[in-house]
């Protein structure tokens, strides 16, 4: 089969209905394009409101690693915690190539977390490239994650019982605080949980030649993004953004990975699930059939629906609640 044969335009795919819609979403390509993005979306926090399911609190976090020496930080809480309760905590990360920030269907999670179980969802709003390029996410996500540990009592949580998740981007980030984790001598989360997650920067797997123009995150958009995040600066380890090469896995915690079929980070997912097996790691891979990057955004989806309700009976799981 030549090159050429090898890539599939959507036009061919299998992609499901509910997905197929998300075509008309523009993806960003350029620095303009993820300007206007950041612009339209930077004060989406402030429209978060508590409800009589969940509490939602605004705070800013001290950071030497951003600009702006702090990063502002949701807390949703299930109404079912007392205000002081040292509850159960997901610490979830955004996903958005490190260029945009939370999109509406980050915060419907985490709302959706705070909803169904009994804990405490921690959303920390790191700087964004190209203003502040990798690895300072790494180091700022980090930051907040032993603040967390260390100071409990501030955020009203169970240091003991983290898990930290994060979709795409957020996924890589994810990835690399448990192996920060380990490799500084932190206590480690729980479990991690990376949906759809960018692990490789290698941008060689067989999904990232074949998705070359599928809804909202296809390979020729993930290669303009890795150009305006300057991975000519990137002056961190090689395992922690590119998590699938880290020289090991041993000692990471229980994992649940969640795939897009036409999606071009397919395979990261893939393969850090396979490498977390033969490292002895626990490992939950859910390869979901007919979806796309993003999927979360046909939010009315059944498809979507049971796939969050999978990744809720995961965190119960782990938590509790």
């Amino acid at each position: 089969m030549t090159k050429r044969n090898s890539k599939k335009t959507n036009s061919t795919l299998a992609i499901h209905p509910d997905f197929q819609k998300l075509k008309g979403i523009p993806v960003p390509k350029t620095l303009s394009q993820v300007r206007s993005i950041q612009l339209l979306f930077h004060r989406r926090m402030h429209r978060e409101r508590s409800t009589e399911d969940f509490d939602v609190k605004r705070i800013r976090l001290r950071s030497a690693f951003s600009q702006k020496k702090e990063i502002r930080t949701l807390i949703y809480s299930s109404k079912n915690l007392a205000p002081d309760e040292n509850a159960p905590c997901l610490y979830f990360i955004h996903g958005g190539a490190f260029l945009l920030p939370a999109l509406p269907y980050h915060y419907r999670f985490a709302r959706l977390v705070a909803k169904s179980l009994r804990c405490r969802v921690v959303m920390p709003m790191y700087d964004l490239a190209p203003y502040q390029v990798p690895p300072i996410q790494q180091e700022e996500i980090f930051e907040i994650y032993k603040r967390l540990i260390n100071e409990p009592d501030h955020f009203h949580i169970d240091p003991k019982r983290i898990i930290v998740a994060g979709d795409s981007a957020g996924g890589t980030l994810a990835a690399a605080l448990c192996l920060m984790a380990r490799d500084r001598n932190i206590p480690m989360p729980l479990a991690q949980a990376l949906f759809y997650p960018s692990l490789d920067v290698r941008l060689e797997t067989e999904s990232m030649k074949k998705y070359i123009d599928v809804p909202v995150c296809n390979a020729e958009s993930i290669k303009a993004y890795y150009v305006l995040c300057h991975p000519e600066r990137y002056h961190g380890s090689n395992d922690y953004r590119s998590p699938v090469e880290a020289a090991s896995l041993k000692g990471l915690p229980d994992t649940y990975i969640e795939t897009a079929e036409f999606d071009a980070l397919h395979d990261d997912g893939i393969a850090y699930a396979k490498r977390l097996k033969e490292e002895g790691c626990s490992v939950v891979l859910n390869d979901t059939k007919g979806t796309v990057h993003a999927f979360e955004m046909a939010k009315n989806s059944e498809i979507t629906k049971a796939i969050l309700h999978q990744r809720i009976e995961f965190m119960r799981g782990i938590l509790g609640g």
